[in-house]
């Protein structure tokens, strides 16, 4: 993983709603990416695993990062996921990271790939719906 600059912040309650705003927007048009309540919003808080990621005061991204898990990451910027993947990366300090992204998302599993990440299972999950 590349070494980055980028500086992490977690979200707050007075950012929560921009984060969101960003989440919501950046993964819509994502298969299988959910969208994010103010339900979500208020464990994202208590979990304390949500970020910006910014280089000198340009926002650069959004991510969800905990232990050895990397659950989301959206970039604000063309090109900047690959900076909000290494800030978050290297802000876990982990041996091994798991990613899970949907094997139609092609644009993040290049990403993931490049930047060194090793395809090790196919998950298929079902949900049923009230």
């Amino acid at each position: 993983i590349p070494e980055t600059d980028a500086s992490l912040f977690p979200v707050t309650e007075k950012t929560l709603s921009r984060w969101r705003d960003i989440y919501n927007e950046r993964m819509k048009n994502v298969d299988n990416a959910s969208y994010m309540s103010e339900r979500d919003g208020a464990k994202l808080l208590k979990d304390g695993n949500g970020y910006f990621v910014h280089r000198d005061g340009d926002l650069l991204g959004i991510g969800i990062a905990a232990g050895d898990r990397i659950d989301c990451i959206a970039s604000c910027k063309k090109g900047g996921g690959r900076e909000v993947l290494a800030a978050l990366t290297h802000a876990l300090m982990s041996e091994r990271i798991i990613l899970e992204v949907a094997s139609t998302n092609q644009r993040a599993i290049s990403l993931y790939e490049s930047m060194g990440f090793i395809p090790t299972a196919e998950i298929s999950r079902w949900y049923k719906i009230f």
